[in-house]
């Protein structure tokens, strides 16, 4: 026979399990250019030469091979296996006829058109349309690009589960994480554990920590749950949003962009910080932004605390900034002189801030005041409890400078000697230890970033 001739050999190998032999047969197609047998501890071994293994929809080839004998063929040289749609390429492979098992090793790549994975070793299971990849893995496809330490492949339902240091970019977001699903048909990633996730546009810097995120790359929507923390960045104004919740959904439009969080909600901003159970902002294209904060919230406008049943904040590029009260308004604020409470009280609120800075406050339906005022320090403190339909303050340098009554106005002036007469306004509330403190947040929030990328690293 020429050394062109090739050698093929047709191995029936029978599944003995209480039935008649040639039920339950599998036949496998074994193909060479040249082949030598030898023994070895009595088993007859083929080295082969172009080996070629055909076995149902699964065909092995590469530039040599051995049959070992004992259910396991041993290939090496541009090692190839086609499985329907998938191609999966080696330096070496251990392939088990039976179990149709083969364990890749060197440079190994899998593809099926569009997806391709890249990773020093892999353990294929044709049976299955699984592929494991324990030693770091590569993944990419039109969309994006992902690492991890080790990564399970699902073929037929296009999707990975990945673990361990996963670092994954797509569009403009990335996600590290302790482990990821990915399922590309329907462009879904869910992440778990210690995520971190960086998105980035021309005009904002978004990094956002949670413990679980959904994201639908088709509607560029994002679900996080778990102690969520967001910190937003407005690159034309230099302006940083801090959102904390423990559940929160962000949703991006191609005008807008809302985030919805819910659960012992905590904001800051340079303008204003609020806490509450519920929030919703929308963010616009050109610097403008509205939020909503329900359930017992509490803001602070510079040293000034005010409480309501629901608050409505409105941010421009220009212009003042303004926030709105609703239902049960408290507003609180430290005299800087005396040490006592300035308080108002009222239905409506509207307070506008100027530069990061109150300028007025305004309440109206059923307005009440208690404020102390001297005229200088050394001049006896006295106070003034007022209510009409409507009262504003003028602020400067954060202390009122101006105020103002309207529409059936009632006083009460009280001498420094009577000021132990007064009592607080009723629905007071003074928690100037709930404020956040804003350099404390950015501290915690940047270490545990660095925390979270170095464990990727």
């Amino acid at each position: 026979m020429s050394s062109k001739s090739i050698w093929i050999i047709w191995l029936v190998l029978c599944i003995h399990s209480g039935v008649a032999l040639g039920q339950n047969e599998k036949v496998i197609g074994l193909r060479a250019d040249s082949l030598k047998a030898r023994q070895v501890d009595g088993r007859t071994v083929f080295d082969l030469v172009r080996p070629v293994l055909t076995q149902d929809d699964s065909i092995l080839s590469s530039d040599f091979g051995v049959d070992e004998g004992n259910g396991y063929v041993r290939f090496w040289g541009d090692v190839r296996i086609y499985e329907v749609e998938d191609t999966l390429r080696a330096d070496r492979i251990r392939y088990h006829r039976d179990t149709k098992v083969g364990v890749a090793e060197g440079n190994v790549y899998m593809t099926d058109g569009t997806a391709q994975l890249r990773a020093p070793s892999a353990t294929h299971y044709s049976n299955e349309d699984r592929t494991e990849f324990n030693n770091g893995v590569t993944y990419s496809d039109s969309s994006g690009t992902l690492s991890a330490q080790r990564s399970t492949y699902y073929s037929e339902l296009n999707t990975a589960h990945f673990y361990d240091q996963v670092a994954f970019k797509q569009d403009d977001v990335s996600v590290f994480a302790d482990s990821l699903q990915y399922a590309r048909e329907a462009n879904i990633s869910e992440a778990w554990g210690r995520v971190f996730i960086d998105q980035r546009t021309d005009t904002t810097s978004t990094q956002l920590l949670s413990d679980y995120l959904y994201r639908n790359a088709e509607t560029d929507s994002m679900s996080v749950i778990g102690h969520t923390r967001l910190l937003s960045i407005d690159l034309n104004k230099s302006d940083t949003l801090f959102v904390s919740s423990d559940r929160m959904v962000l949703v991006e439009d191609q005008a807008f962009n809302t985030v919805t969080a819910s659960d012992s909600v905590v904001v800051s901003s340079p303008s204003y910080s609020l806490r509450g159970d519920s929030l919703r902002t929308q963010n616009w294209d050109g610097g403008r932004r509205e939020s909503r904060i329900f359930g017992s919230p509490l803001a602070w406008l510079e040293e000034t605390q005010v409480s309501a049943d629901s608050l409505f904040f409105k941010t421009a590029s220009a212009g003042p900034d303004s926030l709105l009260g609703f239902g049960s308004v408290f507003v609180a604020s430290r005299d800087s002189v005396s040490g006592r409470i300035q308080q108002l009280k009222g239905r409506r609120l509207t307070a506008l801030m100027q530069s990061d800075s109150l300028r007025s406050l305004a309440l109206e339906e059923n307005a009440e005041a208690l404020f102390y005022t001297r005229e200088s320090s050394e001049d006896p403190l006295t106070a003034v409890r007022a209510s009409s339909d409507g009262v504003v303050f003028h602020f400067e340098g954060g202390e009122p400078s101006e105020v103002r009554f309207y529409q059936d106005v009632e006083a009460t002036y009280y001498a420094e000697n009577m000021l132990e007469q007064l009592a607080n306004l009723s629905g007071y509330r003074w928690s100037p230890e709930l404020m956040p403190d804003r350099a404390l947040l950015s501290i915690l929030f940047w270490a545990e970033v660095r925390s979270r990328i170095r464990s990727e690293e």
